[in-house]
C-alpha cells in the first residue's frame, strides 16, 4: 500500500463578509482568507495527497448560535453573509486543486454548514483508506456526545468486515483529558476509544477545537491526534503520513508567526462616543447608531497603512444591564453598519476590547475588577503585543478624559473628539493636564488630520 499524506487544519473561525471578528482577540478571523491561501500553496509543495478541515470553518456569531427574540432579529442579515463566506472558503479549496474533506464544529450552523457542503458523503474511500466523517454537537451543558445517527454510523464502520484501514474526522476530543474542560471531550470518549480498539480498523482519528492542540495519542492500532487551532499565530497546519495499518509520521507547519499588521502605526478608538452615539451603552443594537463620517474615517486610516484598535469601556456589564453576549452581539451590528455605511469590509476595526468592571458600583463581586479599565492602558499594551504594531506614530482618539489619560499611560499621542460628551471635556480639562493636545469635531476630521500630521512629533 502507498503511503498516504493528510494535511490537518482545524478552527479557522474564518469571517470576510460576516462582519466583525471572533469575541476572541487572538483568533484572526479576518485575516484567514489571506493566510489559508497561503497555507494552501505550502500544502501543495508538501505533496500532500488530501486535506481535512475538522470543524469551526467560520466564526458564527453568536446570535444566530444561540438566537434570542429580546433583542433585534439579526438573522436574517446574518446567515445570508455566513453563506457567503461558506461559499468563499469552499472556492479558495477548489482552486488549490487538493482533495478536501470538511466537517463541521460548534462555531458552524449545522443548516448553514449544510446548504454549502452538504454534498459530501459522510464516508469516503482514496487511496487505500477510508475517511469517517462525523458531525456530533454539543448537547445538554455543553459537552460533546456521539448520538443517535453518528453513534450508528461509528458502530456501521467498526462493524464491516470489509473495510480498508480507517481515518476518523471530528471536531471534539476524545483522547484522556484530565487537564481540558468537559465543553472539548466527548462525555463517552472512555467508550468511544473502547470501541475503536477493539475494532482494530482505525489507523487515525483526528479532532480539532481545543486550541492549544493536544499531543499525539497512542492506544494499540489507532493514534489520537487534535491539531492546534489554525486562527491564531503561527496559523499550524498538521502533516499526518500514514503508511499501511501505521501513523509514519506527523510534521507541523508554521504558516505565518507575525501578524499581518507588523510594525504598523496603531490608531486606537473609544466606542461611544467617537463611532457610534451614546444611548446604545447599556442596551441592545436596537439604538446603536453610527456618528456620520465614522466608517468613512477608519477606511481612511487602514488605507493609509494604521491599523485600527477599538478600546472600550463596557462596564455596562458590570452594572448590570447587559451580558456580555449583548456587548459582543453590539460590536457585530457596529461593524455590520460599519460595513454598509462605506460599503466595504475594509470600514471595520482591525481588533475590538472591552473591559466590563464597575467596581464599587458592580452587580456582583465578578463584576469589581476594573484593572484592564480606562485610563489603565492595559488593551493598548495586549493589541500591540499580539498585532505586532508600532507604538510610535500612533495616537488614541476619545471623548472623555479617560480616553486622554489612556492614551498617555499607554504611550501613544491623545486626540479629543467633540462628539459623544467631547464638548463637555473639553470645557473641564485645562491645557496643562495635556499639552499640545488634539482636538477635533469628529473621528472623520481626526482620522484626516492624523493621516496628514501623525508622524510629526509632539
Amino acid at each position: 500500500m502507498k503511503s498516504l499524506k493528510i494535511a490537518q487544519i482545524t478552527d479557522l473561525h474564518f469571517r470576510h463578509y460576516i462582519p466583525g471578528s471572533s469575541h476572541k482577540q487572538r483568533n484572526r478571523s479576518r485575516e484567514m482568507i489571506h493566510i489559508l491561501k497561503k497555507a494552501l500553496k505550502q500544502i501543495k509543495k508538501e505533496g500532500v495527497d488530501i486535506l481535512v478541515l475538522t470543524g469551526d470553518i467560520v466564526d458564527t456569531p453568536g446570535i444566530i448560535l444561540k438566537h434570542s427574540n429580546y433583542y433585534m432579529d439579526l438573522t436574517k442579515p446574518f446567515r445570508k453573509l455566513i453563506i457567503k463566506d461558506y461559499l468563499t472558503v469552499r472556492s479558495i479549496l477548489d482552486k488549490a486543486d487538493i482533495p478536501w474533506i470538511v466537517i463541521p464544529g460548534n462555531k458552524d450552523d449545522p443548516a448553514l454548514f449544510d446548504e454549502v457542503w452538504g454534498d459530501q458523503p459522510p464516508v469516503r474511500d482514496f487511496m487505500g483508506y477510508r475517511f469517517v466523517s462525523f458531525h456530533d454537537r454539543q448537547w445538554d451543558g455543553s459537552q460533546p456526545r456521539r448520538f443517535d445517527r453518528e453513534r450508528r454510523l461509528m458502530e456501521r464502520m467498526l462493524e464491516d468486515p470489509d473495510s480498508p484501514p480507517q481515518v476518523h474526522l471530528q471536531h471534539f476530543v476524545s483522547t484522556p483529558s484530565e487537564q481540558i474542560k468537559i465543553k472539548h471531550v466527548y462525555k463517552e470518549a472512555d467508550n468511544l476509544r473502547r470501541e475503536i480498539r477493539k475494532s482494530g480498523k482505525v489507523v487515525l482519528s483526528l479532532s480539532g477545537h481545543y486550541h492549544p492542540g493536544i499531543k499525539s495519542y497512542r492506544e494499540e492500532k489507532t493514534t489520537w491526534f487534535s491539531a492546534p487551532a489554525f486562527c491564531g499565530s503561527p496559523h499550524p497546519v498538521v502533516i499526518h503520513e500514514l503508511e499501511g495499518h501505521s501513523v509514519k509520521s506527523i510534521k507541523r507547519l508554521e504558516i505565518q508567526k507575525k501578524s499581518i499588521h507588523k510594525d504598523k502605526p496603531v490608531v486606537f478608538l473609544d466606542r461611544d462616543g467617537v463611532i457610534v452615539t451614546l444611548p446604545s451603552y447599556t442596551t441592545g443594537p436596537e439604538e446603536m447608531k453610527l456618528i456620520p463620517g465614522a466608517a468613512k474615517a477608519i477606511k481612511k486610516l487602514k488605507k493609509a497603512g494604521y491599523a485600527v484598535a477599538v478600546n472600550t469601556n463596557q462596564s455596562c456589564i458590570g452594572l448590570g444591564y447587559v451580558p456580555e453576549s449583548v456587548v459582543l452581539l453590539n460590536h457585530e451590528y457596529m461593524c455590520h453598519l460599519l460595513v454598509k455605511e462605506g460599503g466595504s469590509t475594509d470600514c471595520q476595526p482591525d481588533i475590538i476590547y472591552f473591559s466590563s468592571g464597575a467596581g464599587s458600583q458592580a452587580v456582583h463581586p465578578d463584576y469589581m475588577d476594573t484593572s484592564e479599565t480606562k485610563p489603565s492602558p492595559s488593551f493598548l499594551n495586549k493589541a500591540v503585543s499580539l498585532l505586532h504594531l508600532k507604538r510610535k506614530g500612533g495616537w488614541m482618539i476619545g471623548d472623555r478624559e479617560g480616553d486622554l489619560h489612556c492614551a498617555v499611560n499607554g504611550n501613544v499621542r491623545p486626540l479629543l473628539v467633540r462628539t459623544g460628551d467631547g464638548r463637555n471635556t473639553e470645557k473641564k480639562i485645562s491645557g496643562e493636564m495635556f499639552p499640545g493636545l488634539v482636538v477635533k469635531d469628529d473621528l472623520l476630521e481626526a482620522a484626516e488630520f492624523i493621516i496628514n500630521n501623525g508622524n510629526t512629533e509632539k
